[in-house]
């Protein structure tokens, strides 16, 4: 049998030991919001919270304690900064996860990406803060791709819209927790360890878990994977006979693999010492369909990286209190992210439909904004403008794995991770359109948004279709699903 069949006839698609492992390395995405979001709060001058938090004293901030105040662009340049190193890391950790595997790559990841929080936390001048929030930025967003990867990879394919949609209300969620922390917790350095120590949990956690059955399949090492996958239903508590008990992971006798799990060789990795070719992004472009797919998939990664990050940025602006603007930026996206994940799963949406609909509803809300008269119009126009981006970011996590070979398939999702990134340097600067001239900055999210929407349009429809192993099965379409169609 396939994997995806291996998963759900024997392991599992969902079992109590995926439960347990997907519940804690989860909660990585929480607190990476945190950390991504941190300079809403810390960057601000002490004057601008000081009306609507009697906490906040002068040296909280540290444009004070560097005297900064004359110079807001510094923290433009340091959240830039961070989304530059996010955008390497995506880059960098993408190709060493699929060279030498999920595992090692998250586990060591997650350990550099502790210390440079601290590194950030303790900076004795903003210059090595810069210099923190830019290792922050290339340990996170290298180790979260492979994360979320990997968190996938684990699961039956039937789950994989659901656990998607859950990682994406877990960063709404942690938005709206650092708004809370940064309220009570005025202070910049005693905020910045406050969200730092929650990381230790997942990371222990982390050094013990097994590499990605998917990943050690797709690279021909049948074995292992099948190891690793009687592994996870042993602990999902499920009876397989003859099975055996002890080092499981390591063993090389074929006698302590039950015949129910044995896996089919694909033709490309029947030979488990045969050699295996690593991918990389230009691998994307060496097929027609993959090239398509791929330069479609960046522009729109660009666009909800662009509208996402600098309506989170500026979701201070489109009130009267900022910590109450920042929360509810985050809150309103969980009940969009429900409708997308059940829009995902209908027959007349889709992946490509909802992807659509949403990007150019935001756009029409960005523009709306722009026609806006008073504060409380403006707050709701601008909500639902980041409520409807922050849906379409639910469905191309979802979207964009399912168009992919396997082989491939995490370079391409780091290809277009790195794109958003790049949207997310832009929207540090973009934010500041917004504070000079609010009906331009707008008027650019609007149009980017349509732009992106249009775009989704040449796309083919993934609903129901088998997720593609290899090239090979680009080329059969019609063998991964009788539904798959453009």
């Amino acid at each position: 049998m396939d994997i995806d069949d291996c998963f759900s006839k024997v392991v599992g698609t969902f079992g109590k030991y995926q439960l347990l492992t997907y519940a804690i390395l989860s909660i990585y995405q929480i607190i990476l919001t945190f950390h991504s979001m941190l300079v809403i709060f810390i960057g601000l001058k002490p004057q601008n919270l000081k009306s609507v938090n009697s906490r906040v004293s002068d040296d909280c901030s540290m444009l004070t304690e560097w005297n900064l105040l004359d110079y807001q662009w510094a923290s433009d340049l340091i959240q830039s900064l961070y989304f530059c190193g996010s955008l390497i890391g995506v880059v960098s950790f993408g190709q060493l996860s699929d060279r030498y595997g999920r595992r090692p790559v998250l586990q060591i990841g997650f350990s550099l990406l502790l210390a440079a929080c601290f590194f950030t936390a303790f900076a004795p001048s903003w210059k090595y803060f810069a210099l923190g929030r830019f290792l922050t930025g290339f340990f996170q967003g290298g180790a979260a791709l492979v994360n979320y990867v990997y968190l996938q990879e684990i699961v039956g394919r039937s789950w994989w819209a659901i656990t998607g949609t859950i990682c994406n209300i877990q960063f709404s969620i942690g938005l709206a927790l650092l708004a809370i922390f940064a309220y009570f917790i005025p202070s910049w350095r005693n905020l910045a360890i406050s969200v730092t120590l929650p990381q230790l949990i997942p990371l222990f956690y982390a050094w013990t878990i097994p590499e990605s059955p998917r990943w050690l399949y797709s690279k021909g090492r049948v074995k292992e994977a099948e190891l690793t996958l009687l592994y996870i239903a042993k602990r999902n508590g499920v009876k397989i006979p003859h099975e055996t008990t002890t080092n499981l992971i390591s063993s090389d006798d074929d006698s302590s693999i039950p015949a129910r799990i044995k896996l089919a060789s694909k033709t490309a990795t029947s030979n488990d010492k045969s050699p295996v070719v690593n991918k990389s992004a230009i691998d994307l472009f060496r097929h027609p369909v993959t090239a398509q797919r791929t330069v479609i998939m960046l522009c729109i990664w660009f666009v909800n990286g662009l509208v996402y990050f600098a309506m989170s940025l500026a979701a201070g602006d489109i009130g009267s209190n900022i910590y109450v603007s920042v929360a509810l930026s985050g809150l309103i996206e969980i009940p969009s992210t429900f409708v997308c994940t059940a829009l995902l799963e209908k027959r007349g949406f889709g992946r490509k439909g909802t992807t659509a609909v949403f990007m150019i509803v935001t756009s029409v809300a960005c523009f709306s904004v722009v026609q806006a008269s008073n504060t409380l119009s403006t707050l709701v126009l601008g909500l639902t403008g980041k409520m409807m981006i922050a849906a379409s970011i639910n469905a191309i996590s979802v979207y964009t794995p399912e168009l992919f070979p396997t082989s491939v398939r995490n370079v391409a999702l780091g290809s277009c991770s790195m794109a958003a990134r790049v949207g997310g340097i832009l929207a540090s600067m973009l934010k500041s359109v917004v504070d000079v001239n609010r009906a331009l900055g707008y008027s650019l999210f609007g149009i980017s948004s349509l732009a992106g929407g249009l775009l989704s349009l040449q796309l083919v429809e993934t609903l129901g279709s088998k997720p593609p192993d290899s090239f090979e099965d680009l080329d059969h379409p019609d063998e991964q699903s009788p539904e798959f169609s453009k």
